[in-house]
């Protein structure tokens, strides 16, 4: 057999499941089954790790890394770890091999930044990648996933104050003028197909996260924590982005509450198209940043050298996320604000730097 070349159901010819597509049976979680988070060892994915052990769920981590972050193999009750999601039978194999998991989690895919300097190999992860998720999940019964998508898939057609997943999905042919947000497009395609044969797809559109953490990926909205860390250490910071160019961010904490609050929502309470939402947070120019870290660093020394692709990103991005859709369907609205969020950023690194010494 060989893996499909379409989304799940699409007919691929001679595929044993061409002849039961007739979609999937409600699934309802039971004691014993497990979440599989694909993509675990990520920013995102730890943090889902933690939050819902926190609370007794089973978890399964799923990801290319050879290795966890420290104290996280404690945390599940099972790890695939080297993990392609390019290779459709890998994905296979990992969803017969745990089928007790009734949701996965698709956080698999290179940030913006990343996506820009190598666009042919994000699309295998996060285009194809998808589908062999898809059709592995379609082929095991199970029904629900979520997905984060991203401020990246707006362009500059788009709104620019309070941007809803709604929007995204009433313009399905806008250009967002990059390749990734034209890939994380293709995956609502997907998704929708998914939707059609009786799935539960689920996705957050997300901003820039925010967190107190030493490292992070390529993606345009780092560079506000980038611009924390040199703050914490007393060094000068080269700005990549227009001063006055606002962008919606999120910390780390309400985060991991708007896509809880996403994954556990009753079906019937999901009433935007296609069960999107956007998990809105803060919003602030590079400019209002500098001015709260001066409050902790009177000295903090900015110049300004734009980055093409993060400059470019930043203008195509909305200014803000709309909070009325997750707050009324999903009762989440976002809890930390610009002040909060420096002052814990640059304590973190802080408690850090002295502890190593530096």
């Amino acid at each position: 057999m060989a893996p499909p070349a379409a989304a799940p159901c699409g007919r691929a010819p001679h595929h044993p499941v061409e002849h039961s597509c007739r979609g999937l049976s409600p699934q309802t979680p039971a004691t014993g089954m497990s979440i599989l988070i694909i993509g675990a060892a990520g920013a995102v994915g730890k943090r889902l790790v933690r939050a819902l052990a926190a609370r007794g769920e089973r978890v399964v981590a799923v990801d290319k890394a050879a290795s966890l972050p420290d104290g996280m193999r404690k945390l599940v009750v099972s790890t695939e770890l080297g993990v392609d999601v390019r290779d459709f039978f890998t994905m296979q194999r990992i969803l017969k091999r745990h089928r007790f998991v009734h949701t996965v989690w698709n956080l698999a895919a290179p940030l913006s930044v990343e996506t820009a300097l190598n666009p042919s190999v994000a699309e295998q992860v996060t285009m194809n990648g998808m589908r062999n998720i898809l059709w592995a999940m379609y082929e095991a019964r199970v029904k629900r996933i979520l997905f984060t998508d991203s401020i990246g898939s707006f362009g500059e057609t788009a709104p620019r104050k309070d941007c809803t997943a709604r929007w995204l999905t009433e313009h399905p042919t806008q250009d967002p003028g990059s390749d990734y947000g034209r890939q994380k497009r293709a995956c609502r395609r997907l998704l929708r197909e998914f939707w059609t044969f009786g799935g539960d797809p689920r996705w957050a559109v997300l901003p820039g996260v925010l967190h107190t953490e030493a490292a992070w990926g390529g993606g345009t909205t780092e560079y506000a924590l980038c611009a924390l860390l040199a703050a914490a250490k007393r060094e000068p910071f080269v700005c990549p982005v227009d001063l006055d160019a606002p962008l919606p961010m999120i910390f780390s904490d309400d985060l991991v509450r708007g896509l809880l609050a996403l994954q556990d929502a009753d079906e019937n309470r999901l009433r935007e198209p296609e069960r999107g939402y956007a998990i809105p947070g803060l919003s602030f120019t590079a400019s209002e940043l500098f001015a709260e870290i001066r409050k902790h660093v009177p000295d903090f020394e900015v110049t300004v050298e734009l980055d093409p692709n993060m400059s470019k990103f930043a203008k195509l991005w909305p200014d803000t996320l709309s909070t009325r859709e997750s707050a009324e369907d999903l009762g989440y609205t976002p809890h930390i604000g610009l002040p909060e969020m420096v002052s814990r950023v640059l304590a973190a690194h802080r408690e850090r730097l002295a502890a190593s010494g530096a």
